[in-house]
């Protein structure tokens, strides 16, 4: 038998075919002019300057803000403080139609007593094509791995083409498609009122039973070896060429064995992938612990082996109720045989606990302290004192059952889950 072969009366409408199938600020000092950095833009405005030092002659310009928009150009370098002769302007961010704008470089310094101006802010990540998607769905196919491979492109309602916007790719369960992810989910909607960009992609073929080889899960995905991390990399270069996206602020998410595929994308793709939002299920992207996996502790996880080459924000859901298909208390489900190595039978998968799941990666992003509620929904614990501003949460629902986190608008998912990912952004 496979995950989630037991069609159970909690399980989403949309899920419930699928499943029944499978189971499916700067301060100044004395005599300083003042002037503001350069912001971050998307739209084309120009950063103004940062403040040049006062003296006997002026201090230099700040940079120019980066061009993020279609037609934006740069800042203006602003003039340094009263003195004889100004220091020379920053220089302005990147320009074109739609080029991510770098940050100007400091303007030098003046000819005496003044100093140099601060740099303007880098511009948003991404390029905008000349011909991008339209609003709504768009069936989209790439060829990944010797095989041609669909998913969905949802462009967001008043999308224009015109300025970089964020993206997610949202995994399906096990037995799903991304047609019925984009049905359940909230993504849809919630990058309708966002506006980011919504792909839903469709498991391999060659698996035969709709999985996601997420490791030591599951099913054909895991037993034929396919690449399923190469295929995301293969979406989201797609999406850059033909939509006007930030390649810096592209997301994952996936709910059961799709969010075991979202684990695995953090892990091997962290170059690519700037948080995630898994939903019930853990990284499986080690040595299954089969019958061990309740005594599996965030100190010897084996069960989850990611090498990240920087520390990458993770809001995890998990299901208080799920005892039999992915524990929320962690242990091995022998009557769910979904841990199917190639050459080999196929066995009861070992989970380890939510609690144990989140620790692991409070560990990998170095956080500090232990979590506390977010005041803006209190079924979230979040470890906000880790590296380089990332945050790893795990919100524990008590929805009814696996998955059912998606019909339950109580829990603010894709709201509470938002609110962390954009906030997030490749280095």
């Amino acid at each position: 038998m496979t995950v989630f072969r037991t069609a159970s009366p909690w399980l989403l409408p949309a899920y419930f075919a699928c499943f029944a199938a499978f189971s499916c600020s700067s301060s100044t000092t004395p005599n300083e002019s003042s002037g503001t950095g350069g912001s971050t833009l998307t739209g084309g405005a120009p950063g103004s300057g940062g403040s040049g030092k006062g003296g006997s002659s002026s201090g230099a310009g700040g940079a120019g803000g980066a061009g993020g928009g279609l037609t934006s150009t740069g800042g203006t370098p602003a003039i340094g403080g009263g003195g004889a002769m100004p220091g020379a302007g920053g220089a302005t961010g990147g320009n074109g139609a739609g080029t991510a704008g770098g940050a100007g470089a400091a303007g030098a310094a003046g000819l005496s007593a003044g100093g140099a101006g601060a740099a303007g802010a880098a511009g948003n990540g991404g390029t905008c094509p000349k011909t991008t998607l339209k609003a709504g769905d768009n069936n989209a196919m790439v060829t990944s791995g010797g095989e041609s491979r669909t998913f969905i492109v949802h462009i967001p309602t008043g999308y224009t083409g015109n300025s970089p916007v964020p993206a997610i790719i949202d995994f399906h369960p096990l037995g799903g498609t991304g047609s019925s992810q984009e049905g359940s989910s909230g993504w849809k909607a919630k990058c309708d009122s966002v506006g980011c960009i919504a792909v839903f992609p469709d498991s391999s073929k060659k698996a035969g039973d709709n999985s996601w080889n997420a490791g030591y899960c599951c099913d054909n995905a895991e037993k034929n070896k396919i690449d399923d991390v190469q295929f995301a990399r293969d979406i989201i270069k797609y999406i850059e060429e033909n939509a006007c996206v930030d390649a810096k602020r592209i997301y994952a998410s996936g709910g059961s064995n799709g969010g075991g595929m979202t684990y695995r994308v953090a892990c091997e793709a962290a170059d690519v992938i700037a948080a995630v939002a898994p939903v019930d299920f853990r990284c499986v992207t080690g040595k299954d612990p089969l019958a061990n996996a309740g005594q599996i502790t965030a100190s010897n996880n084996t069960a989850c082996v990611c090498t990240l080459p920087r520390p990458l924000s993770v809001i995890a859901w998990d299901e208080k109720a799920d005892t039999t298909i992915v524990p929320y208390g962690g242990g091995q489900t022998p009557n769910l045989a979904t841990d199917c190595p190639p050459n080999g039978n196929c066995v009861g998968i070992g989970f380890t606990s939510a609690q144990v799941n989140i620790q692991t990666w409070a560990a990998f992003d170095k956080c500090t302290g232990s979590g506390t509620t977010d005041p803006n929904n209190s079924l979230c614990q979040t470890w906000s004192a880790c590296q380089n501003n990332t945050q790893v949460s795990l919100c524990s629902t008590t929805s009814g059952g696996h998955l059912a986190v998606y019909g339950n608008a109580s829990a603010k998912f894709t709201d509470t889950a938002w609110n962390l990912l954009k906030t997030q952004s490749l280095p």
